[in-house]
């Protein structure tokens, strides 16, 4: 590694810390370092970049996965403060972690991402990719949405809730997860598909094919939003017709342990994140 682009979270209390350490190791390695601004989608990482390095929790990560993914650059995630999903290196363990980075002893983990059309009146109005996913929610009324899913063309259900979630392995561990989806395997190709706070519903979830094709609609005129990775939110109106499908780009993370260790983490980290959510509240 010759250049490391470094994303960090803003406002995270931990991350500059982090950041300054991370910095330091590099710059003794004799990397080269840059920094990108997050959530400022025009930015993209110099064109001598060989790793994005994200610092901050999961959201950090997928703002850094926008930008690699249309470059196919790897990312490293290291955790700063609240502990997710994604950050493949905790902070106490930084400088051991970095050093198997720096000697090429990691693996690359790819993972599927979502694309998700937005239709109006025949015309494509809107296209986004999703490495967690995408989300038809209800807007700022408590009223629930009326949601029509079909499935390659045949109707699944039309459900009262508040809302649907399409979501790729990697976020089957996101929203999906809160809403009492079931957790997959992060290299699985399938789509998951989850309902939000449904009425009277008889599939809660459904593991679909990687080839399926979905359409969300609504049916009847009510204030909606389609939002993508919670980083991109657009208004949907009743007509609107969102397509979902699997995109043909691959998110790519930097892997240390072999791939049966996100077992233990998936564990690890929904203890601890319980655990710290009770000393907290």
């Amino acid at each position: 590694m010759k250049h490391a682009a470094i994303l960090t979270h803003p406002s995270s209390p931990e991350a500059p810390a982090v950041t300054r350490r991370l910095e330091r190791l590099l710059g003794d390695a004799g990397v080269e370092v840059s920094h990108l601004a997050c959530y400022d989608d025009g930015e993209e990482p110099p064109g001598s970049t060989d790793m994005v390095v994200a610092v901050g929790g999961d959201g950090t990560v997928l703002q850094a996965q926008r930008l690699a993914v249309p470059r196919e650059l790897p990312v490293l995630g290291v955790a700063a403060g609240r502990l997710g999903f994604l950050a493949e290196i905790e902070p106490e363990t930084l400088e051991e972690s970095l050093g198997s980075v720096l000697e090429g002893r990691y693996r690359i983990e790819r993972r599927c991402l979502v694309r998700v059309v937005q239709v109006r009146d025949g015309r494509d109005i809107g296209s986004y990719s999703a490495l967690n996913d995408v989300v038809l929610a209800r807007g700022r009324t408590p009223q629930s949405l009326w949601i029509s899913v079909k499935i390659d063309g045949a109707s699944l259900a039309n459900y009262i809730a508040d809302g649907v979630i399409a979501a790729t392995a990697t976020g089957s561990t996101a929203y999906s997860l809160a809403v009492g989806g079931p957790v997959l395997a992060p290299e699985l190709p399938n789509i998951l598909l989850t309902s939000i706070a449904a009425h009277l519903s008889f599939v809660q979830a459904i593991v679909l094919p990687a080839e399926a094709r979905i359409e969300l609609a609504l049916l009847r005129a009510q204030e909606s939003f389609l939002s993508v990775d919670g980083q991109v939110n657009v208004p949907v109106q009743y007509g609107d017709d969102l397509v979902v499908t699997s995109s043909d780009e691959r998110a790519q993370f930097v892997r240390l342990g072999s791939p049966s260790r996100f077992y233990a983490q998936l564990v690890a980290r929904l203890q601890y994140n319980l655990a710290r959510t009770r000393v907290t509240s």
